[in-house]
Order: C-alpha cells, then sequence, then structure tokens
C-alpha cells in the first residue's frame, strides 16, 4: 500500500517536471522566434539554441 502511494508520488512529480520542461522549451521558442523576427538574432544562431536545422527553425517564423 505504502509503496503504491510512493510510486504514485514519483509518477506526479514526474509528470510535473515534463510539463515544466514543455513550457520552458515553448518560451524558448517563442522568444527566438520574436528576437529573429525583430532582426536582433540570427535564424542560424537562434537554430543552434534550439538544436534544429535552419530551415526548421524558419518553418517556426
Amino acid at each position: 500500500m505504502f509503496s503504491q502511494l510512493r510510486m504514485r508520488e514519483e509518477q506526479a512529480l514526474l509528470a510535473q517536471d515534463y510539463a515544466l520542461e514543455q513550457v520552458e522549451e515553448k518560451g524558448l521558442k517563442k522568444g527566438l522566434v520574436n528576437l529573429v523576427r525583430q532582426g536582433l538574432l540570427t535564424s542560424e544562431v537562434a537554430s543552434q539554441q534550439l538544436n534544429m536545422t535552419v530551415d526548421e527553425f524558419e518553418a517556426l517564423l
């Protein structure tokens, strides 16, 4: 009983961590897209930050 409860708690924490990572990644993408649109950053640099090709990044623009 106790071990099942502990396992559920750990699964809930892992799910929260994953959700936070996804939000952070989306925020980073939006921020980099905005910087490129403003001409403050190149697509090449932004794509490197996201581990994408330039073509993949430019598809976000």
